[in-house]
């Protein structure tokens, strides 16, 4: 007998840690899409994710979570089309040592902002060692500027455990409802964004 299967998804800006936090995570090898970048990109990172990262977790029994990592450039959004029946929620990355990160999140909220109205997301700061609450607080104003709701919380992408507790904290928020009707219109918004 097949245990449930359930898909989580990995977004934000290129550089972001989409690709690290599935690296890190996965049970298996993880599939990865990464060329050699060869645009604007190429100052930021050596190689970027064109199609999807792909890897997988083990819950109890026989459940298992498909991790999936969307590529972080606009023009590469229909990807969610191939990921978006059955995703439990969303992992929105965001890079706290870019310049330009609450812009970066904005971007990928205005980009997504439909389907993630409709399930729950968490906002991760990555690269976070300085200056978090004030890019954690202008992170939570850009999520409620977007009309969503969603934690905000400090990560390190290349951390197994960090990257887990994220993975937790989004059971725990589907299993109680904070934040979203059954019908996936926005709810009860104690202690989020």
């Amino acid at each position: 007998m097949m245990g449930e299967v359930h898909k989580i998804v990995f977004m934000g800006a290129p550089g972001s840690g989409k690709t690290t936090c599935i690296r890190a995570l996965s049970e298996i090898d993880p599939v990865s899409t990464d060329v050699p970048c060869t645009d604007e990109l190429r100052d930021l990172k050596e190689t970027t994710t064109v199609a999807l990262d792909y890897g997988e977790l083990q819950l109890d029994g026989d459940s298992r979570v498909l991790l999936y990592g969307l590529p972080g450039q606009e023009r590469f959004s229909y990807m969610f089309e191939v990921v978006r029946a059955g995703l439990l929620g969303a992992i929105v990355l965001v890079d706290a040592t870019s310049g330009d990160a609450v812009e970066e999140l904005s971007r990928t909220l205005a980009c997504h902002r439909g389907d993630l109205r409709k399930m729950p997301f968490i906002v991760a700061l990555n690269k976070s060692e300085q200056a978090a609450d004030a890019i954690a607080e202008r992170c939570r104003e850009t999520v409620r500027e977007h009309g969503l709701m969603a934690p905000v919380m400090t990560v390190d992408a290349r951390r197994r455990e960090d990257i887990a507790h994220l993975i937790e904290l989004l059971l725990v928020i589907l299993e109680f409802g904070f934040g979203f009707e059954p019908n996936g219109e926005p709810g009860r918004t104690e202690g989020l964004a």
